[in-house]
Formats: structure tokens, C-alpha cells, sequence
């Protein structure tokens, strides 16, 4: 159990070695340049390719690349200085051994210390940490302010992960149109004004706020600016799947009826979405309140839940 403890705790903290270094680059085109590497590696990594041509195909990615260069030397640096870093003693204890017993390279025990180099490190880091841990590394990396210019860049990458595969190529394409960020917008503290503040927002506006609430949970979020048949607002990326969002600022005397629910249900299922989230200034119909609760992946965000989300963070 110990043991299970101190693997996981370096696992961490190699990721974040390579997240402080992408993130410490000075240029943004160069951390958008690292996700697009890291994508890359983490196919490599999952491939059916022997060891050997693996350690060769990701060095090569490194190498080509100026940028990815400073920083794979920038890890294998942190990584050779791992006594002087915040490690736990039983970690900087265990960690020689670990990473000496990482790859398997021409059937040899080959060990971080046979390439000594600094593009061989990272490479053979790569490869231990395996797809999970180089997704880590990637929204690790995304989720950092300095990435958000170019949100563009970084969710044509997030659509090719593993977990969005079953979305159809049209919903790729509505997940790029025009993204826009997240925003928190400063908005009233008192409630009857908080709903009037709601109702009167820029409708871009109300769907970068709406989105705001899964990017402050910890998911890679935003809205889109573009219209798309699929009548979807923003997207969010949860662990397990795509979050797919709905916005509707709507009057309190217009209610969302059955009809908008129905044909909201559909897109979820057609793309195997995770959930389904309809975010509303108003509150819903009876009968749309019967359609969503036939679905477990429909959640209906009426204005008084919305006034919770104001006063305590929601989980997603």
C-alpha cells in the first residue's frame, strides 16, 4: 500500500514537471506547440509500436523542435535536481529506483541513466507515465490562464482525446466554431437583482458566465459564438465524457416546454454524451420536467437553481 502511495506521488509530480515547464515558456505559440506534442506522444505511447520504436519515434518529435527541445531539457533538469525539490523524503528515496526500472528499450532494462541525455529523459518519462498520465499533463497545461489566447489551438487538440471519440465529426466542428472563454462577469449580489442582471445580459455574455461555472469546477469549458444545428451553447469535458450545454435566457412567463427538452434529449444520445445541461433564466414546464426525468443524462438548471450556483459552487 505504501509502495501503491509513493508510485502515485511521483507520478504526480512528474506531471507536474512537464506542466511547470510548458507553462514557464515565454511565448504562447510555444505552450500551444506543447499541447500539440504532448497529443502526439501520448498516440505514439498508445500505439502497438515495440519499445524501442517508440523511444525512437517520440525522441524524434522532441529533436525536431526548438521549443520542445528547451523544454524536455527544462524536465530533465528538474528531474536530475529531485533532491533539492518538495518531494517527500520517502518519495526522493524511492524515485532512483523507479525511474531506473521504467522502460523496457530493445528488451534490455535500460533505465533513465543509460541515455543520461536530456531528450532522453523526457522520453523515457513519456513512456512510464503512459496516455493517462500525458493527458494529465495536457489539461494540467489547458487549464492555465496563460493558455486561454489561444483556446482555438488547444480544443482542436481536446477533440482527438480518447474520451470524445464517439461524438460525430459535426459536433467536432461545432466544438471549434468560434469559441469564446469562459468568463465570470461581475454580476449583483442581491438575488432580485442578480435575476434582473441575468435576464438583461449580452446573450454571448450569459453563455460565457454559464460556462464559467464548469471551468471554476475544475473542466476545460467554453461557449461558442457560432449558431449550429445542434441548438448547443457550450462544452465542457468532464473525466468521463462530453458535457454538452444548452442556454436559454429566457422571461419568467416563457417557460422551456416538452418540445426543446425532446429535441435537446436526441443530440445528447446521438452523441453519446455524457450529460446534457439546459441553463435557463426562467423555469420549465411541467411536461419538459416529465421528458428530462426519462433521460439520467438530462439536468435542468431552472433560475432558482441557477441563484444557488450564484451562492455555493456546484459539482459537476
Amino acid at each position: 500500500m505504501m509502495f501503491d502511495t509513493i508510485t502515485e506521488g511521483i507520478r504526480k509530480w512528474l506531471v507536474g514537471r512537464f506542466a511547470s515547464a510548458i507553462k514557464h515558456t515565454t511565448r504562447a505559440e510555444d505552450r500551444a506547440l506543447a499541447i500539440q506534442w504532448l497529443s502526439e506522444s501520448r498516440a505514439i505511447v498508445a500505439s502497438d509500436l515495440r519499445p524501442v520504436e517508440k523511444f525512437k519515434e517520440l525522441n524524434a518529435l522532441i529533436s525536431s523542435r526548438t521549443a520542445i527541445v528547451a523544454i524536455a531539457k527544462s524536465v530533465s533538469e528538474a528531474v536530475s535536481n529531485y533532491r533539492k525539490s518538495d518531494l517527500p523524503l520517502s518519495m526522493k528515496i524511492a524515485l532512483p529506483a523507479t525511474l531506473a526500472a521504467v522502460p523496457l528499450v530493445g528488451g534490455h532494462a535500460a533505465g533513465i541513466a543509460a541515455f543520461g541525455g536530456a531528450l532522453g529523459v523526457p522520453v523515457l518519462l513519456l513512456i512510464s507515465l503512459g496516455t493517462a498520465g500525458i493527458t494529465s499533463i495536457i489539461e494540467a497545461v489547458v487549464t492555465s490562464p496563460e493558455a486561454r489566447p489561444h483556446i482555438a489551438e488547444i480544443i482542436e487538440l481536446i477533440i482527438e482525446d480518447e474520451r470524445l471519440r464517439r461524438a460525430s465529426a459535426q459536433m467536432k466542428a461545432a466544438m471549434k466554431e468560434q469559441p469564446m472563454d469562459p468568463t465570470r462577469f461581475a454580476v449583483p449580489v442581491e438575488e432580485l437583482a442578480l435575476r434582473k442582471h441575468l435576464l438583461g445580459m449580452d446573450p454571448f455574455q450569459f453563455e460565457r458566465h454559464t460556462m464559467s461555472f464548469f471551468d471554476a469546477a475544475g473542466l476545460e469549458a467554453w461557449a461558442t459564438r457560432k449558431s449550429n444545428d445542434f441548438g448547443v451553447d457550450g462544452f465542457a469535458v468532464h473525466p468521463d465524457g462530453l458535457i454538452i450545454v444548452q442556454c436559454k435566457r429566457n422571461t419568467a412567463d416563457n417557460k422551456v416546454g416538452r418540445p426543446a427538452i425532446q429535441q435537446f434529449k436526441g443530440v445528447i444520445e446521438e452523441q453519446n454524451a455524457l450529460r446534457g445541461y439546459v441553463v435557463t433564466t426562467a423555469t420549465f414546464t411541467d411536461e419538459a420536467i416529465q421528458s428530462a426525468r426519462l433521460s439520467e443524462k438530462i439536468v435542468l438548471v431552472d433560475i432558482d437553481t441557477l441563484m444557488r450556483w450564484h451562492a455555493d459552487a456546484p459539482t459537476f
